[in-house]
């Protein structure tokens, strides 16, 4: 359940398009506008809406990743849509760098997921972006950078492993870039071309394999 308020303050226009905007976010939260924070608690307390296993995968992103994305008319009015870019080869850590500190679409509303880039081969990275505050942490470490005696030893693998390896790639393993992207008029054909522009051509991932250096621009404080 969402609260919307100083509806009174801008607009009709704009609380439509602001409220098609989380609709698109949390597809199925209800948005009740208010002025002056003024809500009848009947409206908001002891509703028995929470149901743990719809709210686990209302968020838009998790809809998207599971193909569950929901475009209602509402959303495509404001021109809000969203889609998966997903790719198994690395990011340039430069030129990944680049695109997010200079190119990255200002339409982009929220984005998640996870990624790797090559001066990092073994760390699982997540992602996350909401506006303008973009935040990067570890997500630990691939099941493939690890020797398969190794991993068959870890309960947790051996619990998911039909899983895991369902999409294990004969050269990069359970590695690859998965990222949600959420926002409003979004080129989004342009968007996955600059992606991939950004990923290592195959001379630099023959390069990362042999232990290449590749200078890392991510703060350290990421882990």
């Amino acid at each position: 359940m969402i609260v919307l308020n100083k509806t009174d303050l801008v607009p009709a226009e704009k609380v439509a398009e602001i409220t098609a905007m989380l609709q698109g976010l949390n597809h199925g939260a209800v948005i009740i506008g208010t002025k002056h924070g003024k809500v009848a608690p009947k409206e908001i307390l002891n509703t028995g809406r929470f149901d743990y296993e719809i709210a686990s995968t209302s968020a838009g992103w998790i809809r998207e990743l599971m193909n569950l994305g929901t475009h209602t008319p509402e959303t495509e009015e404001y021109g809000f849509s969203s889609f998966v870019f997903r790719d198994k080869r690395p990011f340039h850590p430069e030129r990944f760098w680049q695109y997010l500190s200079e190119d990255f679409d200002g339409g982009i509303v929220r984005s998640k997921g996870m990624f790797w880039i090559a001066s990092r081969p073994s760390e699982a990275l997540n992602w996350s972006q909401a506006g303008g505050s973009l935040q990067a942490s570890s997500a630990g470490r691939w099941w493939a950078s690890m020797p398969l005696h190794r991993r068959m030893n870890i309960p947790s693998f051996l619990e998911a492993q039909e899983e895991i390896e369902k999409d294990w790639d004969p050269v990069f393993g359970d590695r690859g870039n998965e990222l949600v992207f959420i926002g409003q008029d979004m080129e989004q054909t342009r968007i996955k071309m600059e992606l991939r522009a950004c990923l290592c051509t195959p001379e630099e991932i023959e390069q990362m394999w042999k232990g290449g250096y590749f200078e890392d621009p991510f703060p350290e404080t990421m882990n």
